[in-house]
């Protein structure tokens, strides 16, 4: 998940004198929210920026919606307003909106460090400043969506942008704790998340209002760049960005993404995923992943991948080095156990391999596929050599159907077929 820490809502309901472990709601605790995030007056944005809520005579090159969910540890430990602080060096432009929905838990700025609440969420249309501890940003009236693992609430926020800042091109950032196939946005009070389905639906709902593909969808979390959640994603956003590992608590380095942006408004949707894994790398020496994915390759992909399973599934003794413990435990594993880097997977497996040239010549195509159509841009560094740019879902212990087997992917793909049956080969091998 995301970053370090995970406060449990039930500690923070202790915290809170009258506060139930189930209650959601911000604004049943607290009074009407002000009209600004620092308690300064709002600040206007540039004069050759249009103002919050107005639309511009031509629509922008770009809106970009960041999704904030500081309902944990993040808002706590200040990383939440550190993302926006670094927007706001940027700010929006003529050709560029950046407008955030922001909801946290904070601190009260006393010697004691209490829990502050929000009330409720925020949506705030970024402007410049050289203030880098302060939000000063316009707060734009509308929804204040108490629950920040709601779908729902990244579905309303997303569709209201595209109506009040039209733009040729939109991307969607989601910024909060990530669980691969799990789900994302896990928010603390509420107890809720968004599963992947629910994402996925979510994501249509927003491409429906669009009339086509978000151009850029991101997470700024963990472990979210996995073949399962992609495939759910795939119909509703033309490239997808994301982590295989652990993400740092910084997230992204939205100051240097947002200038480069700005600077070269008319970049595309994958020039701006390529950017964004750049400009991650270049912030993180080492010890991250991040890579962009083209949704357009996905159809492709999953043909080479049961080309694979087949191939192996055929060869008694393939499928015997592909499902041992020995070859799954040397693929590149991830912090969370059960998620390998695909490309390294399928090497290792064809290391292992003394004959089979089926399923090895299966395997190299699928790594080519991978590496020269799916992956756009893959961050390359010194300890992370032998990640690619793509996760997959294996099983160290239990497989967890009930969650796997709802994802698209499993009714799309052998892929869920193979794990059943490498499941089966552990048990039948003990």
């Amino acid at each position: 998940m995301k970053k370090i820490l995970l406060v449990l809502a039930a500690a923070l309901a202790a915290t809170i004198p009258g506060l139930n472990a189930g209650e959601s709601s911000f604004e049943t605790m607290l009074a009407n929210p002000p009209q600004n995030v620092s308690g300064a007056p709002a600040v206007s944005a540039p004069s050759a920026v249009a103002p919050a809520g107005t639309q511009t005579a031509a629509p922008r090159e770009w809106l970009v919606l960041v999704f904030i969910n500081g309902v944990n540890d993040l808002g706590i430990l200040g990383y939440a307003d550190k993302s926006i602080n670094a927007m706001e060096k940027v700010g929006s432009t003529d050709s560029m909106a950046v407008v955030v929905k922001y909801g946290k838990i904070g601190q009260d700025g006393s010697e004691e460090r209490n829990v502050d609440f929000q009330r409720g969420s925020r949506t705030l249309y970024i402007t410049r400043d050289t203030d880098e501890k302060k939000i000063t940003s316009q707060v734009i009236p509308g929804a204040t969506d108490s629950d920040m693992g709601s779908a729902a609430s990244l579905a309303r926020f997303v569709k209201s942008g595209i109506r009040k800042f039209p733009a040729k091109k939109t991307a969607v950032i989601l910024w909060n704790h990530g669980a691969g196939q799990l789900g994302i946005s896990y928010d603390d009070v509420s107890r809720n998340h968004m599963e992947v389905d629910q994402l996925g639906a979510a994501l249509g709902q927003i491409a429906q209002a669009l009339g086509r593909k978000i151009d850029v969808f991101a997470t700024d979390a963990c472990y979210m760049q996995m073949a399962a959640v992609a495939y759910e994603l795939k119909d509703s956003a033309a490239v997808i960005v994301g982590s295989e590992e652990v993400a740092p608590l910084g997230g992204f380095p939205y100051d240097t993404l947002l200038g480069r942006l700005a600077a070269n408004p008319g970049t595309d949707a994958e020039g701006l995923g390529r950017s964004i894994v750049d400009t991650y790398g270049a912030r993180y020496k080492d010890g991250v992943t991040l890579s962009a994915i083209r949704t357009s390759a996905m159809g492709g992909f999953v043909e080479k991948l049961d080309s694979w399973v087949n191939a192996v599934s055929a060869d008694q003794q393939a499928f015997k080095v592909a499902a041992s413990k020995e070859v799954v435990g040397s693929a590149y594993t991830f912090l969370t156990s059960d998620s390998k880097d695909l490309y390294d997977y399928i090497k290792t497996v064809n290391g292992a391999l003394k004959a089979s040239p089926a399923a090895k010549s299966a395997g190299a195509a699928l790594q080519n596929y991978i590496a020269r159509s799916l992956v756009i841009r893959a961050t390359v560094q010194p300890s992370m050599g032998r990640t690619h740019g793509l996760a997959i879902y294996i099983p160290e212990l239990r497989y967890n159907s009930g969650n796997y087997e709802k994802l698209a992917f499993a009714a799309d793909s052998q892929w869920d077929d193979f794990l059943r049956k490498m499941m089966e080969e552990r048990l039948n091998s003990r």
